[in-house]
C-alpha cells in the first residue's frame, strides 16, 4: 500500500514540470498602468463575485421585515414588494443550483465516497454470522 502511494507521488513530481509552461515560467508580468476607472470596476466585480446567494436571502429577508415594520414612510411598501422579490429569486436560484453538481474525480475516473447502502450492510452482517 505504501508503495503504490510513493510511486503516486513520485508520478506527480515527475509530471510536475510539465503542468506550468517554460515560457510562463521565464516571463515576468509587467506592471502595467490602468486607469482609476478599471480598477473601480474590477474592485467592484470582485466584491459582488463574493456575494452567495445565502447572503442575499439574508440581506433581503432583512429588509422585508425592516421595511414591515416601517411602513408609515414613504416608499416602504415599493421596498417590501422589491426585497419580496430579490428574496423569492434568490431562494429559485439557490434551488435550482443544488441538482447540477459535478461528480468528484481522481485522475479522470469519477470516485464514490459514499458508505454501502443498508441492504449491502444487511447481507454482509448475514455473511459475517453465518461464518462465526
Amino acid at each position: 500500500m505504501a508503495d503504490r502511494i510513493e510511486r503516486e507521488i513520485e508520478e506527480i513530481l515527475r509530471r510536475i514540470d510539465d503542468f506550468v509552461p517554460e515560457s510562463a515560467r521565464a516571463r515576468r508580468p509587467g506592471r502595467r498602468m490602468s486607469s482609476p476607472l478599471f480598477t473601480a470596476r474590477s474592485w467592484l466585480s470582485a466584491r459582488l463575485a463574493a456575494i452567495s446567494l445565502n447572503q442575499v436571502m439574508m440581506w433581503s429577508l432583512i429588509v422585508v421585515i425592516g421595511a414591515f415594520f416601517l411602513r408609515a414612510l414613504p416608499g416602504a411598501s415599493w421596498l417590501l414588494i422589491a426585497a419580496l422579490i430579490v428574496f423569492v429569486t434568490a431562494f429559485v436560484l439557490s434551488l435550482r443550483g443544488r441538482g447540477a453538481q459535478t461528480p468528484k474525480r481522481w485522475r479522470g475516473q469519477p470516485i464514490d465516497l459514499s458508505g454501502p447502502r443498508w441492504p449491502d450492510r444487511l447481507k454482509a452482517w448475514i455473511k459475517g454470522r453465518k461464518r462465526a
